[in-house]
């Protein structure tokens, strides 16, 4: 289905351990749901450099890096994300 390359994010909305942006995009979604998430700077990592999701190695890293600490672009993010378990 397109989705499945990344590793899944575990954690608790309104924990603090993701990006405020993302928490954003996920409320309403149910099971097996499918959304992209667009997370302004201002809800990203500019202000929230060290929470989740981070990127699993170095080239992600450096993709990450070229869009969030480059002048000429807006530091604004895309996920696409699917739901794949609440508790």
């Amino acid at each position: 289905d397109g989705f499945g390359e990344g590793r899944p994010l575990n954690f608790e909305v309104g924990s603090g351990a993701a990006l405020p942006g993302l928490e954003s995009g996920l409320m309403g979604m149910q099971k097996g749901g499918i959304r992209r998430i667009i997370v302004p700077p201002e809800l990203g990592y500019t202000k929230f450099p060290g929470l989740e999701p981070i990127p699993i190695n170095d080239v992600d890293q450096r993709a990450l890096d070229s869009v969030i600490k480059n002048p000429r672009r807006d530091a604004t993010l895309l996920f696409d994300v699917k739901l794949e378990r609440v508790k």
